[in-house]
């Protein structure tokens, strides 16, 4: 579930991946490098396509952590092609108004965007399966929960209509030590989330 701090800054971006990036783990990367709370509000990348994939991204953190966070995605020339904002205050209240454009700060340092290959190079166990995204999960963070468990999630492929009335799914490879993978799918049986290997 998605907290509301006092001054934390949500932001829902729609970016465009493209075929090179399809392999790497970006999402993840937002969630567990810059600690943000990410939601996929919908998605469309095909497994295997040349074709760009996209996603909208509900983002939650500190106004520093999504700053960092957009600043990664600059950094790869991933196309954010909507960026509004909105700061909540103690009860969650919008105090602000949406924004159409985002300029990242000059202190955002270039060594924080850089993927660190190493940290999946030391993590030799991969599991890949497809997971049904239930209608009653579209506005949970289910990528963040596995996140939080130490694993490192690439969303291969994708299918999230913005129509809330159907389910969809995602096509994952995860990584990590057997105990997290474990943890990992246990909590997606837990959720009730339908998981094919």
């Amino acid at each position: 579930m998605i907290s509301t701090t006092v001054n934390s800054t949500v932001s829902d971006i729609c970016i465009r991946i493209p075929q090179h990036y399809h392999r790497q783990p970006i999402i993840s990367r937002l969630i567990s490098s810059y600690d943000l709370t990410v939601n996929i509000a919908a998605a469309l990348l095909k497994v295997d396509s040349i074709d760009d994939g996209w996603f909208n991204l509900e983002i939650q953190g500190s106004f520093q952590q999504v700053e960092a966070g957009i600043a990664y995605l600059q950094k790869l020339d991933i196309e954010i092609e909507q960026l509004n904002f909105k700061i909540l205050g103690k009860e969650g209240i919008d105090i602000s108004d949406r924004c159409s454009r985002f300029q990242s700060s000059p202190q955002i340092q270039d060594n924080q965007a850089k993927f660190d290959w190493s940290l999946i190079q030391k993590q030799t166990n991969r599991a890949k399966f497809h997971v049904c995204i239930s209608k009653h999960y579209r506005y949970s963070p289910v990528i963040a929960g596995l996140v939080s468990f130490g694993l490192t999630v690439n969303i291969v492929g994708a299918s999230l209509n913005t129509n809330t009335k159907d389910d969809g799914w995602f096509d994952l490879e995860i990584w990590g030590n057997p105990q997290q993978i474990v943890f990992g799918l246990r909590y997606l049986k837990q959720l009730g989330l339908q998981i094919w290997l």
